[in-house]
This record gives C-alpha cells, structure tokens and sequence, in this order.
C-alpha cells in the first residue's frame, strides 16, 4: 500500500469500519443511563442492566468518540490526504461528498428532537436530558456550528455535538492538504497544538478540545502504517506485528478491568501496596485515548486484509455502515420512549429499565432503525443531494 496509490472515496477499511460501529454502539449503550436518572438528578448505576458486565462502558463509554475521531482521522488521510494535495480532489466535490452524506440524517434527527422535546416539554414543564433549545442554538444547528462557539452546550440532539466538531476538522483537514502542508511533521504539530488547547484551559476542557488531537493523531498513525509497511525490513515489520497482535487485546483487556470499579478494587490496592504506581497516572483515560487508542489503529492499519478474507469482512460491514446512522437515531428514540413514560414515578421507571431485556430491546430498535435508515433514506438522500449539489454547483453555474 504505498502512497501513490490512487484509492477510490468509496474504498473501505473494514476494519476500521467495523470497529467504528462497534464504537458508536459502545456511546448508545453509554447513553441508556439516561434512561435511569434518579430523583435527586443522579444515575441509578446500581439498577443499569448487567452492571457487572458493562460498568466500564456505562461510566467511560463517552471516550469511545475519541476512538471515532482517530478513525475518522486515519480514514480521511488514507482516502483524501493525497488526492486533495495533488488536486485531483478539489473543494467542490469534498463539500458535496461529505455534506451529501452528513446532512440528511443530520437534520432529519434535529427536527424530529426539536419538536418532540416541544411536546415533552409541554407534557412536563422542561426538557428531557439536553436542555439548552433555545432559538440560537436551533440556528447553530442549523448550520452544524453548534460546538463552535465559547462555552457551546449540548443541545437538542445532544450527541451531534461530535459531528459539528467532525465539520470543523474536516475543514481545517482540506486546508492542510490543499496547502500541502499533510507531512508527519506538520500533522505531528497539530496533535502538540490540539493537546496545549486542550489542556492549557480549565478542566474538564470543552468538549470541542477532544477533537483536534486524536482525529489528526489518527492521521499520524496512517503515516506511521505508511512508513512501517515501504521503509521496514520484513522481519521487523512482522515482528512489530506479532507485539502489537498481543499487546493490543492485552491492553484492552486492562483497560476493561481498570473500567470496572467491581474489579479494580482489589487489583488497584495491590499497586499502590507495591508501589508500581497509581491508577490515575498509569491507566487513565488520557491512557486509553492516546496510547491504546492510536496503537488499536497502527495494529489493525497493519493487519489491514490478513486477519480475516474480504468476503467475511464484508459479511459484516453493516456495523460500520449504521455507525453514523445509530449515533444521531439513539437520542431521538430515547425521547420518544420516555414522552411516554416520563409521568411513572422513578421506582417503576427503574423497574422497567433496569431490566437486561429492555435494555437488549432498545439497542436491537436502535441497530434496526439505524439499518432501515442507512438503507432507505440516507443512502438514496445522499444520492439525490449529491446529485443535485453537483448539478447547482457546477463551474461556471450561478448561484443565484
């Protein structure tokens, strides 16, 4: 795979792919506690359906989308990062490719919450979960800035905050490449400048901060693949292989049991015993997101086609394919089942929800209605929008 090769922006990864849908399965389960908010405004973690197995993903799930923005980032330099700086890509057909895709669902799923938490609130005084609706947050929307801005709240639905994070890097991505400014190097310094911005603010950061260094250290991992796969000696390389097809799962494994407060209890009072360290320094989330996160990439970029044949792989890359679909359906769906049952009081609320059946029977409605959705409206809206765009926008074409 060297550079020069010339790939299609229908070309897949997937792996990546597959993994990009398991993370964005990992937010929606994350987000089933907001089903099991207490009276006092606090989650019920003792009621969450098989705590013991998923007490890692309830509290951390949120650091999957960190995972989303690295993939989003290796994906983008592997298809784009060329092709833009050599200008057989322009910014024409990058707008219409990634807005054709982006905004139907978008903004499908922001007017549905929009007037369903209408109703909600009508029902019960104020709205459910994201309370920040106001008309300049609509218009934000609108136009997917809403994360742009000082001090930008979640609003309506809440977790497309990460996809007008994902607008901004996209654009700031183009300028680069059009610039001819994709080198390591350069792409290293954003990371160094996206992590100052980050964490030279007061903490916790805004959200927006989580975007800039893990989607373009997803771009570096992609480099590092490059590098590693043209310049190394094969025995090198398959022994960098072999480590990482170990370490990674081992990793993983760890980042799992620190997750799990059930767990950790007793492996954590033996490190501080022994000295090895505290949990905080060696197995942090900033861990998991730059040190697991990037090394899952360069693993898989690696392996890329050798685990498993492609006929098998493609078998299942309808997990990535309802990735963004299942991301932007969730919330919406959780609205409308709790318009519903918002008026029971919260012990028979919890009864309901605390329920490991219930909570199979959210994630199989929003995996199935993220598949109806991918199938029957985004794909032939991406087509039609595409289309359309690409007939109004055509050189020499006006506007107006």
């Amino acid at each position: 795979m060297s550079q020069e090769t010339i790939r299609s922006a229908e070309a897949r990864f997937f792996e990546l792919d597959i993994l990009r849908g398991i993370a964005a399965s990992m937010v929606v389960l994350f987000h089933y506690k907001h089903f099991l908010i207490d009276d006092t405004g606090n989650f019920d973690y003792p009621n969450m359906p098989l705590y013991a197995l998923l007490a890692p993903v309830y509290v951390y799930g949120q650091f999957f989308v960190e995972l989303f923005f690295s993939i989003s980032g290796y994906v983008f330099f592997w298809l784009y990062a060329e092709a833009v700086s050599e200008r057989r890509v322009g910014l024409r057909s990058f707008f219409i490719a990634r807005f054709s895709r982006l905004y139907p669902l978008f903004f499908l799923t922001f007017v549905a919450v929009a007037l369903i938490q209408w109703a909600f609130v009508a029902l019960y005084g104020q709205a459910y979960i994201y309370q920040d609706n106001s008309p300049g947050q609509f218009v934000l929307n609108l136009f997917m800035v809403h994360q742009w801005l000082p001090g930008a709240q979640m609003s309506f639905n809440g977790p497309s905050w990460s996809i007008s994070v994902e607008v901004f890097l996209y654009a700031v991505f183009f300028a680069l490449c059009a610039l001819r400014l994709n080198k390591p190097v350069m792409i290293a310094a954003v990371v160094v400048l996206g992590l100052l911005f980050k964490y030279l603010q007061p903490q916790p950061a805004p959200d927006f901060t989580r975007g800039i260094p893990n989607f373009f250290l997803g771009g570096l991992i992609f480099y590092a693949v490059q590098y590693l796969r043209d310049h190394a000696r094969a025995i090198w390389l398959e022994r960098v292989e072999k480590v990482l097809v170990w370490v990674v799962p081992v990793l993983w494994l760890v980042a799992y049991v620190v997750g799990h407060d059930l767990i950790w209890g007793a492996v954590g009072d033996w490190i501080e015993r022994h000295g090895v360290g505290s949990k905080s320094i060696l197995f942090s989330t900033d861990s998991f997101v730059y040190v697991l996160v990037p090394l899952t990439l360069l693993a898989l970029g690696l392996q890329q086609g050798k685990w498993l044949n492609l006929e098998k792989l493609e078998t299942w890359s309808w997990v990535g394919d309802v990735s963004y679909s299942v991301y932007l359906i969730h919330f919406p769906l959780q609205l409308m089942v709790m318009i519903g049952l918002a008026h029971l009081p919260y012990a028979t609320r919890a009864g309901i929800f605390a329920s490991p059946l219930v909570l199979v029977l959210f994630m199989a409605a929003a995996l199935g209605l993220a598949r109806l959705s991918f199938l029957y409206f985004e794909m032939p809206m991406r087509r039609l929008l595409k289309d359309w765009l690409t007939r109004r926008l055509a050189p020499g074409t006006p506007i107006l």
